[in-house]
């Protein structure tokens, strides 16, 4: 085979049933994934007003143990997980030496000596790669669960209706994690999500995957819950505001620069890969990662790349943008000079040529409390 042939893309535990509901299938982070089912706007509504399924196998799963297992990592992540408890989670970064972010993940502690790191698929191998490369010889271990145990997500203000149906189980408060059981096997049920609506995050071994899937499908339509694919997920992280690994946050991108800074923690004595560069760049950063909607509902998409205008001159780009149900009109994210950041700054795109003018919003841009529109 020759070297520059691309690899063949994976599949999830769950790729059959996706095929047998007649989902529209396509490659994301080197995976056969659902883009969506019947309607990615009909997945979206679901979502927002009953529940959603998420197939999220292809993310990495990592886990992390040993006696030196919380020392290790705090010398790692940007956060400091001193602060954490048993059954609690934290959202953190890996970052370069330079202070650019590789990756956005959740860690979750289970005991003081045994973590769970879910990290991103288009970052997973060079996150293992850095991880192996800090190993200490002694004191922690590095198990490497991708394609061992899998993801499904349950979001929408319909999601602890269902799961206490299939496990008998109250809400949990958000960003904590639990123990519990199904067909005879352990898995971790999390408070945590990325569509901006209350929800859980199951993690699970490979072998109980089908089943878990079909009975929450079947507890699922009692609510009018729907399987959705990518595509829904993409427009509910863009209302709340939620950055996306590999368009919204990159190598050189700093987390001052993408407003992160609640995910970095300067003062623990750890010397976490990039806190020096950090350091240095906290208070001269140009850059900022904002949220922005158009002026007019006939907008069309502004995308990855498109220019950001400001008084006729180039201000900044576009990493991401899509159509909004929930606002009825385009919405999207962007890094543009930190000085027309504001909430309110008039801004224009350039789209296929023609500007069109767009508003910096607060984040997020929808939730239950606050719609924006």
């Amino acid at each position: 085979m020759s070297s520059s042939t691309p690899p063949v893309p994976l599949v999830t535990f769950l790729y059959k049933h996706h095929i047998e509901l007649g989902a529209h299938m396509g490659i994301f982070a080197g995976w056969w994934m659902p883009i969506y089912y019947h309607s990615a706007l009909g997945e979206h509504r679901a979502v927002r007003e009953n529940a959603g399924l998420f197939d999220l196998c292809h993310m990495g799963q990592f886990f992390v143990e040993g006696p030196k297992a919380t020392e290790w990592l705090n010398g790692i992540v940007t956060n400091d997980l001193s602060v954490l408890k048993d059954g609690q989670s934290q959202y953190n970064l890996l970052l370069t030496e330079e202070g650019g972010i590789i990756d956005d993940l959740l860690l979750y502690r289970i005991s003081s000596t045994a973590y769970l790191l879910v990290v991103n698929a288009n970052a997973a191998e060079k996150d293992h790669r850095l991880l192996r490369l800090l190993l200490p010889p002694e004191g922690v271990s590095l198990i490497d669960n991708r394609q061992k145990w899998g993801c499904i997500a349950i979001q929408g203000p319909q999601s602890w209706s269902i799961l206490q149906r299939v496990f008998s189980i109250d809400p949990l408060p958000k960003h904590t994690l639990r123990k519990i059981i199904f067909e005879k096997q352990f898995l971790y049920i999390a408070s945590t999500g990325y569509t901006g609506e209350p929800g859980a995050e199951l993690f699970f071994p490979g072998s109980i995957a089908s089943a878990l899937w079909n009975r929450l499908l079947e507890e699922g339509k009692k609510n009018d819950a729907l399987p959705c694919g990518l595509a829904s997920r993409n427009i509910l992280r863009l209302e709340a505001s939620l950055p996306l690994n590999g368009t919204d946050l990159r190598e050189d991108k700093n987390p001052w620069e993408a407003g992160l800074s609640k995910a970095v923690c300067l003062s623990k004595p750890s010397l976490f890969p990039g806190k020096t560069a950090l350091l240095r760049l906290k208070d001269t950063f140009q850059d900022l990662l904002v949220s922005f909607v158009a002026v007019h509902e006939s907008c069309p998409q502004p995308k990855t790349g498109s220019p950001i205008f400001f008084g006729g001159e180039k201000k900044g780009e576009v990493t991401s943008g899509v159509w909004s149900p929930s606002l009825g009109r385009m919405i999207g994210m962007g890094y543009i000079l930190k000085s027309h950041a504001r909430e309110g700054t008039p801004i224009e795109i350039e789209i296929r040529g023609k500007y069109h003018p767009f508003q910096v919003q607060k984040k997020p841009l929808y939730s239950k409390r606050s719609p924006r529109s």
